[in-house]
């Protein structure tokens, strides 16, 4: 359908999906490109009615007319990878794009709208700084001559969404090099790591061996090699999964980059610590909310914004701690506005700054999630998911906001697809893979979830594991995960129900984490008739 507010002519939209089958970046199957044109004719025939899955697995799929869709998932799993592939599209070549083609989740009804282009934000010029140079050439290629290449820019694009890095392309390399690297003269690029590699293509199959090296010593990082089974109509959307899964292994904020550049930190803040350590130190806080870090990092980052006031990513990753502090209740060594509003206004200030930046929305949606507005926090970390598809901590959190709603569609397809794709990713999440089992009764894989948690100075873990584990008689385990919720918040028990409805968990979840904290020990007090919960 078209919105009203942004309509459309049906030969402007004709024009833009044009553009999109004919983009390499657009890296559809062959089925889903007549996927999105089915749905589109139909859209602007006025046939909305047929825009669903029984017309679409038959007449588009060639699935057999005893198609039944509560059976058969088809066509909602190849909607998913639909909405990746336009997403990917317009990060890259569909930025200029006056007009934006959607298909928004819930139906397969696309969305018509006038779109302007997406600026991203400079990194700050503590960031790292990552040369993607030439890669090299195995095998006999003739048949694909522009793999390489191709490759190359899709991993240089991928890497450009993570907005903590500033990265060159390989034709930077021609400028002079055998002088990359911190101490490079003027003209040339001043490296902090290279990434290299080369591909080689077989009857079959291709593969690409990747290589992280430090610019300045040669020392070798990290190296992984990627291979695919070789399906000639899906090569460009193969080889754009792998940089994209390149680019995670890189350029997560516990990937290899950072982890390298935080190697020698023990954790505690340097002094006087600069902008971007002041964000490493951010994220490795943010691995497991340890509140003995929070005033650290806090202080930090303050001193960093003061500094460099347009530094969108240290707004985006104060405002998160100001979030954790104001959800959690971490005390903080600072004056002035209420918690929630210092975030909220950190968040926005970051989106305004960078509105390219992904974890700029990312805080802007946590702010807003804590601050009630659900819908309007569900569009920030959305947004924040579409400009940085790559990035798994707004993936794996998105997921778990839908988890707590009890959207499990929604939610079960991005905190598995995180964890698949980021082996580093942060315990935490996990609590959303908890409320998924638990809530379908299968409680010994909701206690293996929970155990996972890693975040022993936040309760919510140690909730998890006492619901599951005394549903399953454990009555030991659900007795210590009691004791040490009570070491946390000695009277969580009088204010639990409050606390989980505060923080939007779906009403039927919470009534039976309750049910199940009860049988654990955890001493439960009703609040008094008369008097509303706090």
């Amino acid at each position: 359908m078209v919105r009203e507010e942004q309509a459309v002519s049906a030969d402007a939209v004709r024009t833009e999906l044009t553009r999109i089958l004919a983009s390499e970046h657009f890296d559809a199957s062959e089925r889903n490109r007549r996927f999105l044109s089915f749905v589109v004719e139909e859209a602007l025939a006025g046939r909305t009615e047929r825009i669903k899955a029984y017309p679409i697995a038959t007449e588009v799929f060639g699935r057999d007319p005893k198609f039944d869709p509560q059976l058969d998932s088809i066509v909602r799993i190849e909607a998913g990878r639909l909405r990746r592939s336009l997403e990917r599209y317009y990060l890259t070549d569909g930025r200029s794009s006056d007009l934006r083609i959607d298909i928004p989740r819930g139906g397969y009804v696309p969305v018509f709208a006038r779109a302007g282009a997406v600026a991203l934000p400079q990194a700050p010029a503590g960031a790292p700084r990552v040369l993607v140079t030439a890669f090299e050439e195995e095998g006999d290629q003739s048949s694909f001559p522009s793999f390489t290449r191709g490759f190359t820019r899709s991993l240089i694009i991928a890497l450009t969404r993570f907005t903590g890095l500033r990265v060159f392309g390989a034709e930077a390399a021609l400028l002079n090099p055998a002088r990359i690297g911190p101490g490079a003269d003027r003209g040339t690029v001043a490296a902090d790591y290279l990434v290299t590699g080369q591909t080689s293509l077989r009857p079959g199959g291709f593969e690409v061996d990747v290589l992280l090296v430090e610019a300045a010593s040669g020392r070798a990082v990290w190296a992984g090699t990627f291979e695919r089974r070789l399906r000639p109509s899906e090569i460009i959307a193969l080889r754009n999964a792998v940089a994209n899964e390149v680019a995670r292994a890189l350029a997560q904020p516990y990937g290899a980059i950072q982890t390298d550049r935080a190697r020698d930190a023990d954790g505690a803040a340097p002094e006087p610590i600069g902008s971007y350590a002041a964000v490493l130190l951010f994220y490795a806080y943010w691995r497991t909310f340890d509140p003995a870090m929070i005033e650290a990092v806090r202080s930090g980052l303050e001193r960093t914004v003061a500094a460099e006031p347009d530094y969108a990513e240290a707004l985006a990753c104060l405002s998160l701690v100001y979030s954790n502090a104001h959800r959690f209740g971490h005390r903080l060594d600072t004056s002035g506005p209420d918690l929630h509003s210092r975030a909220s206004r950190l968040a926005a200030r970051a989106v305004e700054l960078a509105p390219g930046s992904a974890w700029a929305h990312y805080a802007l949606g946590l702010a807003r999630w804590f601050g009630g507005d659900v819908a309007g926090a569900l569009d920030a970390l959305e947004a924040g998911r579409r400009l940085n598809p790559n990035d798994t901590t707004i993936l794996a959190d998105l997921g778990q906001r839908y988890a707590m709603l009890a959207r499990w569609d929604e939610a079960l397809p991005l905190l598995e697809e995180s964890y698949a794709v980021n082996r580093a990713q942060p315990g935490s999440y996990r609590i959303g893979l908890f409320l998924y089992h638990f809530a379908h009764g299968r409680f010994a894989e909701a206690l293996a979830e929970a155990r996972r948690v890693e975040a022993p100075k936040v309760l919510y873990g140690h909730v998890a594991v006492a619901a599951a584990a005394a549903e399953l008689g454990l009555d030991e385990e659900a007795a210590d995960a009691v004791s040490a919720i009570l070491g946390l918040d000695p009277d969580y028990g009088a204010h639990v129900t409050a606390d989980l409805e505060s923080r939007h968990v779906a009403p039927e979840l919470v009534s039976s984490i309750v049910a199940g904290l009860a049988k654990a020990g955890l001493p439960i007090m009703a609040p008094a008739p008369d008097e509303p919960a706090s």
